[in-house]
């Protein structure tokens, strides 16, 4: 993923397109816990990449071409849904996502289920929500989950005494409190708005540190700051 990234900056489009399949392919059977990796920074670089070549953009939806046929005929698995969503997602293609989950849900209604979490981001884009309510049985029971591994990646983090974790506890807010969000806004947008208000009071009392819940309240509050508290951390290590 590094040369990837030294050819692109090198203008060696070809080679870093070339390190990026290699990586995306094979880069779990030599390292499994490169899995958050593969689908999150190396798929930026690979936008990043075709920005400046075009070829790179059309080898990731081809990609991701291949994989949904997969998924459609015989391969399905939710690894390989994570794969295709995140895909999507970073070449702004939600509603890729969204035409295959709904094909995935007639077909497989039971890796539906299994899927949904992945789904949900998509099927809120398409604004699909009945689709999405649906795949909501418990939307208390869901915020209840989430706030439990917040709690304990929290609870991790105070033990480890690692002071360079708070942009990583930052990033985690962040995607707690856009979850809860969308929960919210399915249910709202389904005439559930006493849920809706129920699911946000839940997100913040489940927590159980009072800084946390600051940090959660303020996000809610004030969408964006929480973006805002790492810009500014970013400075204050840099300084």
């Amino acid at each position: 993923m590094e040369r990837a990234r030294k050819a692109r900056l090198e203008n060696r489009f070809e080679d870093a397109l070339r390190d990026h399949l290699w990586f995306h392919e094979n880069a779990l059977a030599v390292e499994p816990g490169m899995a958050g990796v593969r689908l999150s920074f190396a798929l930026r670089d690979w936008i990043y990449l075709a920005e400046q070549f075009p070829l790179a953009r059309r080898a990731l939806q081809g990609l991701r071409d291949r994989d949904t046929a997969r998924m459609l005929n015989g391969a399905a698995s939710r690894e390989l849904f994570r794969d295709i969503s995140a895909i999507n997602g970073a070449l702004g293609e939600e509603r890729a996502t969204h035409e295959l989950f709904v094909q995935v849900d007639i077909q497989m209604p039971q890796l539906a289920q299994q899927c949904a979490d992945l789904a949900l981001p998509a099927l809120v884009a398409a604004e699909d929500w009945p689709l999405a309510r649906r795949h909501l049985p418990e939307p208390l029971e869901r915020v209840s989950h989430l706030a439990t591994h917040l709690n304990a990646y929290t609870e991790q983090l105070a033990k480890s005494g690692n002071t360079s974790s708070a942009p990583a506890l930052l990033a985690t807010v962040l995607n707690y409190t856009k979850e809860v969000r969308m929960i919210a806004l399915v249910l709202a947008r389904v005439d559930e708005d006493e849920l809706a208000a129920q699911v946000t009071t839940a997100a913040l009392d489940e927590l159980r540190s009072p800084a946390l819940r600051d940090a959660v309240q303020r996000e809610f509050d004030t969408p964006g700051a929480t973006i805002a508290a790492m810009l500014a951390h970013a400075r204050q290590e840099q300084n």
